[in-house]
Parts: structure tokens; sequence; C-alpha cells
């Protein structure tokens, strides 16, 4: 027999703490390469419809590490993958940066294809990973550790800056931010643990524990041997109850299943036939839109629709991001306080207003107004999909991997429908089309409830 063995509450403090370091060494990365695509563009002497080419293919690649990431991070573990994904993005971005500017396009194409598959790869497994962390934490820790992916993408940008004014050549500055990034990764992975699941729920997984049945002197008598305590059942003599371990695996593809999708095991779980997956997927298709939208067309709406300079357009989609890391920061406590529900219907009708405000309010103290308010609403919405899609551990990498996908999905496709909108009723009126979604958002939030 092998004791219930509680996980060290250090080890788990610890492992909390490392994960914003994480997510900010990934979003490091992934923002070194949008800082530099000027540097790129004017190098080649490309046009925009071949910097778009650049962009299309790592999507891809990111959509279609997407596809494989759950079973991946499920059959190997969040600190295998991200070890080896990790330092496959390392590796490949300073290499497709030399190959592509050496003059090799095919070749440079496909090492970013590369690059965008262990991108997402990697992303997902520290979402899992991070969502193992808070449930083992047992208080939510999801929107600290997306700031801190949000602070890396800033810090990239300002890194980004310095090396153009250094003149620095992008695949000598990518391979500088990725050896750093190495040896912060090499540093942190020891912090997670090798079992994530073990540690999350705080167990020992041996194949020979599990419940000791006491037998009853009698029927209906007390218990021959001494008082039983905790979950330990007690059979009565002549029960043809089956044994606890039996009751146990016969329950077990019912937690498998996730909630209830009817698919057995949890090795044949699909979250794609999970009704809440999916509709946890929508909110993260809203909180993807309202992102990508933002990121793609906010200045260029600001400057051509209230008249903005090019760079007070520039300097309110920074404003954007720094409402997003400030409300991220606070998160965690705003989540302990109001839980997720009621977070997330305010999340939807801030957002909802700042998108109004954008859109009518004159000058540039509406337009403040309006940016921040959208910058605020949009920011915990992307964290609580993940925690909500990560609640059962049996299935956590799988559904975080759908959630993803769908989010990452919005966030990459949606702005092309909003630019091409656009074209024919301006930017910002193309903006109340995100209206029906924060709708739902504050509809549908009851499914993101903690479900254990």
């Amino acid at each position: 027999m092998t004791a219930r063995v509680p996980s060290s509450p250090r080890a788990i403090v610890r492992w909390v703490r490392a994960m914003p370091a994480l997510f900010f060494v990934i979003g490091l990365g992934f923002g070194s390469w949008l800082s530099r695509l000027p540097a790129v563009r004017d190098q080649l002497g490309a046009s925009a419809v071949e910097m778009s080419v650049y962009g299309l293919c790592l999507a891809a690649g990111s959509l279609l590490g997407l596809v494989f990431s759950g079973q991946i991070v499920h059959r190997f573990g969040p600190r295998r993958v991200l070890c080896v994904a990790g330092f496959t993005t390392f590796v490949a971005l300073p290499g497709a940066a030399a190959i592509v500017l050496s003059g090799a396009i095919p070749l440079g194409l496909a090492v970013l294809f590369v690059y965008g598959i262990a991108f997402s790869i990697a992303d997902v497994a520290m979402n899992v990973s991070g969502a193992n962390a808070e449930a083992a934490l047992g208080r939510p820790r999801m929107p600290l550790m997306h700031a801190g992916y949000s602070l890396g993408a800033v810090a990239a940008t300002g890194v980004g800056a310095l090396a153009e004014a250094l003149s620095v050549p992008v695949p000598l500055h990518f391979a500088i931010v990725m050896l750093a990034s190495a040896a912060v990764l090499v540093a942190l992975l020891p912090v997670l643990p090798r079992d994530e699941r073990t540690a999350r729920h705080g167990t020992d997984p041996s194949p020979n524990t599990g419940a000791i049945p006491v037998i009853d002197s009698a029927a209906g008598q007390q218990p021959a041997f001494s008082p039983v305590t905790g979950s330990i059942p007690v059979i009565e003599q002549g029960s043809t109850a089956p044994p606890a371990s039996a009751a146990h695996d016969a329950d077990a593809p019912a937690r498998g299943a996730g909630t209830g999708s009817g698919t057995g095991t949890a090795g044949r779980y699909s979250p794609w036939r999970d009704p809440r997956i999916l509709l946890i997927g929508l909110i993260a298709l809203t909180f993807g839109l309202f992102e990508g939208t933002a990121s793609d067309w906010l200045p260029l709406a600001l400057v051509d629709g209230r008249g903005l300079s090019n760079q007070l357009g520039t300097v309110m989609l920074s404003v954007f991001f720094a409402a997003v890391v400030a409300v991220r920061i606070i998160g965690s406590w705003l989540l302990e306080r109001f839980g997720r529900v009621a977070v997330l219907r305010c999340s939807a009708v801030v957002a909802a207003a700042g998108v109004a405000m954008t859109i009518l309010l004159p000058g540039t103290a509406g337009a403040v107004c309006g940016v921040v308010a959208w910058g605020i609403g949009m920011s915990l919405g992307w964290p609580i999909a993940i925690s909500a899609a990560a609640d059962r551990a049996e299935t956590a990498a799988r559904s975080v991997a759908a959630v993803s996908a769908v989010g990452y999905g919005a966030m990459l496709i949606g702005p092309l429908a909003f630019g091409f909108l656009g074209e024919h009723i301006g930017l910002l009126n193309s903006f109340w089309a995100l209206m029906p979604f924060t709708v739902y958002t504050a509809v549908a939030a009851t499914i993101a409830r903690t479900r254990r």
C-alpha cells in the first residue's frame, strides 16, 4: 500500500511563481519577430503583399501546431514539450531570419513555418502548465501569467527599437534574445513538476494506491476494525458492492470524458465533441477578435476616422496594451474576489462600452477613454477561458489546445474580415460588428464557472 503524498506547498509556490517568467520568455520571442518586420522588409525591398506571405506562413504553422498540440502535451506532459518546442523556437527564429535575408526565401519560409508550429505547441504547453499550477495552488493566477506574456511582447518592441537604433543585424539580434531566453528556460524547467497531474491533485500515482475496504462484522453492526475516516468506504458482509478500486475504475471513463461528451475514456476524449469546451471556445473567439482587431486596425482607424496623427495613433495602441497589462496584473485578485462569471460579464460590458466610445466620442480625450475601456474589458477574457478549459486535469491539454485554436484563429483571421468591412463602411464603423460577441459572452459566462 502507498499512502497519499501531498505536494510540497513550497514546490507549488515556486511552480506558480515561475510561470509568469516563462510566459514572458515566450512573449519576448514572438514580439522580437514583430519588432523587426520593418527592418526585414527594408533589407529585402519587399512589398506589403510579399511581407504578408511571411505572416501567413507563420500563422499557418501556428494553426497546424495547435491542431496537434493537445495530443502532444497530453502524451508527453508540459515540461517535456516546453523543453523541445521552446528550444526549437530559439533555433528556428534566428535561423529563419538569417536564411530569408541571405536570399533563400523558400527555405526561410519553411523554417518560419517550423517556428510557427513550435511556438504554438509551446504556447499550449505553458498554458496547460499554468492552469495546472493555479489549480494546485487553489487560487487564480492565470491573468498574472498572461500579463507576463504581454510584458514580454512589450519588452521585445523596446529591445527591437534599440537594436534598430544601433543597426544590429536582425539575425544577430534574434540570436542574442533567444540565447538569453534559452538560459531562462533552462533555469525554469526544473521548477515544473515532471508529472503535473499528480502535483495538481497532490497524490502519488502508484498503481498500488487505492481505497481500503473495511468489512463490518455483521450487517447493521459497528465495524469490527478501527473507526474509518475520510473517503474509505465500509462494506458490509454479504454485500455485493464492488470493491472501492473497482468503483473508482468504473467512474474513470466519466471523469475522463470531461463534461459528458460521450467519448468514453480520457484517451478517446475529443474537445470538439464537448459542448462546454465549444462554448468556452466561443468566449476565447470573442476576446481573440477584440485583441486582434485592436492590434491590427486601431491605430489606422483612429488616424483615418478621428484625424489623429500617425504618431498619436501608435501611442493609442501602446495605451491599449498598457491597460491590458495593468488589469491582468490585478486580475487574480479580481477573480478571487468576484469569481469568473461576474468578471467575464463585467469584461464584456466594459469592452462593449470601450468600442462604442472609441467609435462615437470625438477628440483625443474621447479616443483615450474608449481605448482604455477597450483594453480593460478585453484583458481577462482569454486567461479565464484557458483556466475554464483546464478545469479537468484528465482533459486539460486537449481542451486548452482546442480553445486556443479557436481564439488564435479568430485573432489571426478575424481582423481580415474587419479590414474588408472597413473598405465599405470605414474602419471605425466596422468595429460595431464586435458588439454581438460581447452579448454572447455576457449570456454564456456561466459556462466558465469553476468545475472540480
